[in-house]
């Protein structure tokens, strides 16, 4: 690839949700001589995307075709992204912000996430670990001196075997302010009710949104910050997830921020915020796909928490009497078919979310929706099956980022290497990209960018590649 050359596009991609990786570029114009790294990185990234898309263009069509009938068919609203190999390959966002409305979701809209927000809690317990100021077998008990349960371990609460009974119950029946309880007081009516535990604390597996309640609890008084603070000091700023945060009650809804629905017949319903709204750490954080991707990648690449102490958060539970229980430290573990799944679902209030990550063929799926839309697991397990069609244009992606386009008897020849995708594909897919680099031609040669002594020689290579 001519990288000296790229270095100079800027390429606009095209902001309507649902064509961007399908549709051809509609501006490509030369950057100012600016010495500036920052903005040349960022067009050389544009432009890296760009051909990266267009060398998947055939499977990543099939996926588009298959969302929109999602959206047109079963009237699936939310957003959706897939990653191969720590890149995202595709994005789009399907409907309206109110199904009600005609108002496009954008990519900077936020979700509820649900469930999904038990990895970050998790993660923050671990980020402690990892500094020494907790142990995963303490009790309880030893942060919140007040706590009924006195022999529950943080190892228990994070893997769901602690027996804690259902704090949503005690507030439905026990709080009487109109402003939900925070994690404090739904901390002092939990202390105060003793309600009776499900079972003794490891005997067995049962999912407890109050067991990630009270690990949030105990993140709080370590730290001597709200969750929320706290995540967002450590982990949302250091990342650059600029969309996320920790749903107060006490604050305003940001600008951004969806509302979940409900179907009724042929009309939608507005989802009010509850009594159980003010209590985070099992729920409570809202963001983007484009923002959970970037909290994917940290777990995987260990850019806050060391690969020691993250992989337990990866390894199944296991019960008093050594029985393994499907749940790590905030995700659940499955063997999918042929592929390590490790997954969580978040439901809650018209919010219906997964974020997967498929070890074994290194596929990563993130669906955000906010109109109870019940399928989520249905359609991840199908994009993931159309997702392992990347796999056959992997080395012709490859080839493609690393071939100069305008060698065209190399280009020719080396098709050839690629018997698992027509020569038709093949050449469609270069012509694309060489026609990118060619309308510029003109303009690249009179800044002298391309050290071509003939100024005709450029176009006569890519009209090679049309006969």
């Amino acid at each position: 690839m001519l990288l000296f050359v790229s270095m100079f596009f800027v390429v606009e991609t095209i902001s309507s949700s649902r064509n961007s990786q399908f549709e051809p570029i509609n501006k490509l114009s030369a950057s100012s001589t600016s010495a500036d790294f920052s903005s040349n990185y960022r067009r050389q990234t544009d432009l890296n995307d760009f051909i990266l898309k267009e060398a998947y263009k055939y499977p990543l069509k099939e996926m588009h075709n298959y969302v929109s009938r999602l959206n047109s068919v079963y009237g699936f609203n939310g957003s959706i992204l897939v990653a191969k190999n720590g890149e995202i390959l595709f994005e789009e966002h399907i409907g309206n912000k109110d199904p009600r409305s005609q108002e496009s979701i954008e990519n900077t809209n936020t979700y509820q996430l649900a469930s999904l927000s038990k990895q970050f809690t998790a993660s923050a317990i671990l980020l402690l670990y990892q500094e020494g100021k907790l142990d995963l077998d303490d009790f309880a008990v030893k942060y919140l001196t007040d706590f009924p349960y006195k022999n529950i371990t943080i190892r228990q609460l994070l893997n769901h075997t602690s027996g804690l009974p259902n704090y949503m119950y005690a507030a439905e029946h026990n709080w009487k302010s109109e402003l939900p309880p925070d994690n404090t007081a739904m901390l002092d009516l939990m202390n105060k009710l003793k309600m009776q535990a499900y079972f003794k604390p490891g005997s067995r597996f049962d999912y407890s949104n109050t067991g990630y309640f009270i690990l949030a609890s105990i993140v709080s008084k370590i730290s001597d910050q709200r969750l929320g603070d706290f995540l967002d000091s450590r982990f949302f700023k250091p990342l650059n997830m600029e969309h996320t945060y920790v749903h107060n009650p006490k604050e305003e809804v940001r600008k951004d921020e969806l509302s979940g629905f409900r179907r009724y017949g042929r009309s939608y319903r507005f989802i009010p915020f509850t009594i159980n709204d003010g209590v985070v750490g099992d729920k409570g954080v809202y963001s983007t796909v484009n923002d959970l991707f970037k909290w994917n990648q940290s777990l995987t690449e260990n850019t806050i928490i060391n690969d020691t102490i993250l992989a337990k958060a990866f390894l199944p539970g296991k019960t008093n009497s050594g029985k393994s229980v499907p749940y790590g430290f905030g995700f659940r573990l499955k063997q999918e078919n042929d592929s390590n799944l490790i997954y969580h679902n978040g439901v809650w209030n018209g919010f219906h979310n997964t974020l997967r990550r498929y070890e074994t063929d290194d596929i990563t799926i993130i669906i955000l929706s906010n109109n109870s839309f019940n399928s989520i697991t249905a359609v991840s397990e199908e994009l993931h099956e159309l997702g392992k069609a990347f796999s056959k244009y992997e080395n012709f992606a490859s080839f493609i980022e690393n071939t100069n386009i305008y060698n065209i008897n190399k280009l020719k020849n080396d098709l050839v290497n690629f018997k698992d995708i027509p020569k038709a594909e093949s050449v469609a897919i270069i012509e694309r990209i060489a026609n990118i680099y060619n309308k510029q031609n003109a303009l690249f040669l009179s800044n002298k960018y391309l050290e071509v002594s003939n100024p005709n020689f450029v176009n006569q290579q890519y009209q090679t590649l049309l006969n």
